[in-house]
């Protein structure tokens, strides 16, 4: 056993069973540089192949508690602790160097990296067992939206995944312009797949959890944001808008480093009272979070290619809670928009005024019961149950 083994494996005693068990080879493995409860894509593909006889692992970040929930659904997780790295290239060489303490126990036949930055361990992997490897390009990571204006950081990620993709045996996207561009990017003839980033279907609830948790009175809107708080997210425009729209509260789920940014702006638009920081949530109680909300907001400005073909699953989200969605009229969306007519896409460079005009119009009442008809049909089309033939595809034969 590596001396490291009992630093790690001591928070899981699920885990030390299943060393028990021998050498046990899994169906797939995935391993994803991500806290594992609010991975929502990961626990998705997990759940759907679980749930069709394949037997899965997956090397992440969590805890005790996050190891017996998943057991409890046959998933077994091989937890890193997050020790909160304030700095990205910490975490991400702290995760190299804890995960590499489950590679003897974490045997599969197909390995999964969730990102960029777990695919060197899925290489090692597969290079140490065998097994095919896939690797989930969640975004373009040759452009990435906080590396706008960062060209050397950029070009050491682009030359990094250069690098290890000559062992990637399938590719996996969540949209045929990712694929479309990844596909001249890698010159690579290996299979694609497109998994796109919709949550499991869920039916309609009443919730009144942010109504009632922040006191916000009946005539205040609720606009919603969830995901990391980054750069580019259109956070920023957003709060800016409220100045035009006084019975808007704007609440934001998620943690990330523009947390200064928006408290600071939010004070210099005086409209910090209006402006909510609720932290992160747990994946498995975001639905009901979400239903508590009027409008969902998913206007990313295009400071970056992969921005550009942004397809994000917080849209997908806010039309299975069945709250209509404002985003920014980028080719992705606004092709969901233009389909589904679940919201309104317009201009990321719209001022102030016509975001809120845009906002105001969402929220009224006969409009607002449209879109919230329109989100009921579309949800029965926009979830992941839907994806699971392709899901399973993936590791068959």
């Amino acid at each position: 056993m590596h001396a490291g083994y009992s630093a790690v494996l001591i928070i899981s005693n699920y885990v030390i069973r299943i060393m028990l068990e021998g050498n046990k080879i899994f169906d797939v493995c995935f391993i994803s540089i991500t806290e594992i409860s609010n991975d929502a894509r990961t626990l998705n593909m997990a759940r759907t192949l679980v749930k069709n006889g394949y037997s899965v692992c997956i090397i992440a970040y969590g805890n005790q508690n996050d190891s017996e929930k998943l057991s409890n659904e046959n998933i077994i997780l091989f937890p890193v602790e997050n020790k909160n790295f304030a700095r990205a290239l910490n975490r991400i060489t702290n995760f190299n160097k804890e995960a590499k303490y489950y590679f003897d126990i974490a045997s599969a036949k197909n390995y999964i990296a969730e990102d960029l930055y777990s695919l060197r361990i899925a290489v090692k992997l597969k290079k140490i067992i065998g097994g095919k490897l896939l690797y989930d390009s969640r975004e373009i990571y040759s452009a990435l939206g906080p590396l706008s204006g960062k060209p050397i950081k950029q070009h050491l990620i682009t030359t990094f995944e250069r690098h290890h993709i000559k062992h990637v045996n399938k590719f996996i996207v969540t949209g045929s312009l990712d694929e479309e561009y990844l596909r001249k990017h890698f010159k690579k003839e290996k299979p694609f797949s497109i998994i796109m980033n919709l949550p499991p279907y869920r039916d309609r609830i009443q919730s009144n959890l942010l109504r009632e948790k922040y006191s916000f009175t009946a005539d205040k809107k609720i606009l919603i944001y969830q995901g990391e708080l980054l750069r580019g997210r259109g956070i920023i425009p957003v709060i800016k808008t409220l100045k035009y729209f006084e019975e808007a509260v704007f609440c934001i789920l998620g943690q990330g480093p523009l947390r200064e940014e928006i408290i600071n702006e939010s004070i210099k638009c005086k409209v910090n009272e209006r402006v909510i920081l609720c932290g992160s949530v747990p994946y498995d109680e975001l639905h009901d979070w979400t239903s508590s909300a009027d409008i969902g907001v998913s206007f990313i400005e295009p400071i970056s290619f992969s921005y550009q073909l942004a397809l994000p699953n917080k849209l997908f989200e806010y039309c299975m809670a069945r709250i209509p969605s404002l985003v920014s009229d980028l080719p992705a969306m606004k092709k969901i928009m233009d389909e589904y007519q679940i919201g309104i896409a317009i201009s990321p460079d719209s001022s102030s005024e016509q975001i809120a005009e845009a906002l105001k119009i969402l929220c009224d009442g006969a409009n607002k019961e449209i879109y919230s008809k329109n989100c009921e049909s579309a949800c029965h089309t926009l979830n992941f149950e839907a994806q699971k033939d392709k899901i399973l595809s993936l590791v068959s034969g």
